[in-house]
């Protein structure tokens, strides 16, 4: 008899928890639909790693890789469900921005190198911050069509709960919004996230396509360092590593940070050592 109890209790403990396993994924399932869709609308991938941490959809974007998801919570900080949108790219840029809207609090101190920069729209101006490592490449970027994306994602969470974050490896679009259930939300994000990519590519395209012009002649004994295009800061003391692809200078630190060489097109990974004093005198 006792042995029949403990089969019976034992097959009805294995229904319960099949079913609490069923019943999870079901659930994770509804919550986490909209991701799953979106994985199908860009032929993408769903993954997750189980009922305690959201999934993520990852998918290709021409070069580059596009990864959807929501931010890990932080110990000891508000659990704030976050939306972002990363695209990592394939060869990096010589860009650095920041931008988000006023009503967000400001930084402790911004991103390395980097400066106010002004459109000239009053109006975006007047509703946004943004700080760049190079002027004329971010006003490059924010073109109109770009500024209307940024307003649409804007609209999709209250004020202040954006952030647009560029580096030399990725974009990083950030909405303080659970967008996984909400299927219309989350597919315009994630378009409008696209198209600031597009102008970004398109930004960096025009701005490093000014070319520039070689006279005759050695080096102007007039002239400045030579400034890391990562950071934007002079080259002017310190460690410094070299392209050995096309001879541009880096800041050792900024150069470990991106992980490759800062001119767009370049993608050169192998680096060699110098001073800054050498690099000044070289023509």
């Amino acid at each position: 008899m006792e042995l029949f109890v403990s089969v019976v209790f034992c097959v009805a403990f294995y229904f319960v928890v099949r079913l609490l396993a069923n019943l999870g994924a079901w659930s994770a399932g509804v919550r986490y639909r909209a991701f799953r869709q979106l994985a199908a609308r860009f032929n993408g991938r769903y993954e997750s790693r189980g009922l305690s941490d959201p999934p993520t959809v990852s998918f290709s974007r021409g070069e580059n890789m596009v990864r959807v998801g929501l931010a890990p919570t932080v110990p000891g900080q508000p659990a704030i469900p976050r939306t972002r949108v990363v695209v990592r790219f394939r060869r990096g840029i010589p860009f650095r921005l920041e931008l988000a809207p006023v009503t967000r609090p400001s930084p402790t101190q911004p991103p390395k190198g980097t400066r106010l920069v002004r459109v000239g729209d009053r109006e975006f101006d007047s509703g946004y911050v943004v700080q760049a490592n190079d002027e004329e490449m971010a006003r490059d970027f924010l073109t109109p069509s770009v500024r209307w994306s940024i307003d649409a994602l804007q609209r999709l969470v209250h004020p202040g709960g954006l952030l647009i974050a560029i580096s030399p490896e990725r974009l990083l679009v950030q909405i303080d919004r659970n967008l996984s259930n909400n299927r219309d939300a989350l597919f315009m994000a994630v378009s409008e996230s696209l198209r600031i990519q597009d102008g970004l590519q398109l930004g960096v395209e025009r701005r490093m396509a000014e070319g520039v012009t070689i006279v005759a002649g050695g080096p102007d004994p007039d002239a400045g360092p030579p400034s890391c295009k990562v950071c934007g800061e002079p080259i002017e003391d310190g460690p410094v590593v070299v392209c050995n692809t096309c001879n541009t200078p880096h800041h050792r630190e900024c150069w470990e940070f991106a992980g490759v060489c800062s001119i767009y097109g370049c993608g050169g990974k192998s680096g060699r050592p110098a001073t800054a004093a050498v690099e000044r005198r070289e023509p």
